[in-house]
């Protein structure tokens, strides 16, 4: 598949890796098309890059209207919930390499939003993560957050630039997913 967004071909995974530069209008818009925009919908956000109001306006500008989305960030200062037009939570942690403190925010709110009609995951960003955590932490990470988030019944999609890591953690990295889009000139899609 060339232009365009890998959406169509993996509406139907529960659990996608999104491979492509960091800084890219094509992933960038892949992202904003994995997020439902529906009312109803419930939004976990953990974001590292870009910065929390970049991620939050880009997300406001597409005209999505969820029943609630929750921020997860190294960086929660400054984020005024009132400027935004649905229920907006923050939750601070540390750093980009507690997966403990990631897990037990995601984990809250799929409790919480237990129920509804669709719970979406945006992680933003695996490459942030592994400035901070060894790829065997990130990947044991990856598949014990995969099997709450299947439990859920949530959606989820995850970056990573892969440009930042050799192949071989690329590869370890790609198999809790149900299906890969990269981006390089265009997009390719891997199902498992």
């Amino acid at each position: 598949m060339s232009g365009g967004t890998p959406v169509t071909e993996v509406a139907d995974a529960r659990n996608v890796l999104l491979l492509g530069p960091s800084v890219n209008d094509d992933v960038d818009a892949a992202c904003r098309d994995l997020l439902p925009a529906a009312s109803g919908t419930y939004v976990i956000a953990v974001n590292f890059s870009p910065t929390p109001s970049t991620w939050l306006d880009r997300y406001a500008a597409t005209g999505a209207d969820p029943a609630g989305l929750v921020l997860v960030t190294t960086n929660p200062a400054g984020i005024d919930a009132d400027d935004y037009p649905w229920p907006l939570a923050v939750e601070g942690i540390s750093t980009p390499g507690d997966l403990t403190g990631v897990g037990m925010v995601v984990s809250k709110y799929l409790e919480r939003w237990h129920g509804a009609d669709e719970v979406v995951l945006c992680f933003d960003s695996l490459t942030a993560l592994l400035q901070y955590e060894e790829p065997q932490n990130v990947y044991r990470f990856l598949h014990i957050i995969s099997t709450r988030l299947a439990g859920a019944g949530a959606r989820a999609h995850f970056h990573l630039d892969p440009a930042t890591q050799d192949d071989k953690v690329v590869s370890t990295l790609r198999s809790p997913f149900d299906a890969v889009a990269e981006y390089d000139d265009g997009w390719r899609v891997a199902r498992r």
